[in-house]
């Protein structure tokens, strides 16, 4: 019985210490804004790679915030890029970036 209480007492003390340690988040930083360009839209999706499940999709036109590019060089109906880590309208996810063109923004 008292090694069961000393079990608990341990397992209670460590899941206590772990809730209270802070994980300290770093602000990502944005690397570029981007313009979608691809004619039907540009799939927003969990993963970098085609067969990920969709988010959404994000129509052509619009901006996104870029916080990086994945993996090898790719070729996606005919345009060649790698897989970019984006945030648009509160969503993260990754989207091909031969589909993106960058914009100047000052």
């Amino acid at each position: 019985m008292k090694q069961i209480l000393v079990f608990f007492d341990t397992f209670i003390s460590l899941l206590i210490l772990n809730c209270a340690s802070v994980e300290k988040v770093e602000p990502r930083k944005i690397e570029k804004i981007m313009k979608v360009h691809a004619g039907g839209g540009l799939r927003l999706r969990i993963a970098p790679n085609i067969e990920a499940k969709k988010i959404d999709l994000v129509p052509d036109g619009d901006i996104v915030e870029t916080f990086g590019e994945t993996g090898e060089i790719e070729v996606q109906d005919g345009k060649q890029g790698r897989w970019v880590k984006v945030k648009w309208k509160k969503k993260d996810g990754y989207v091909f970036g031969g589909f993106l063109e960058f914009i100047n923004v000052k």
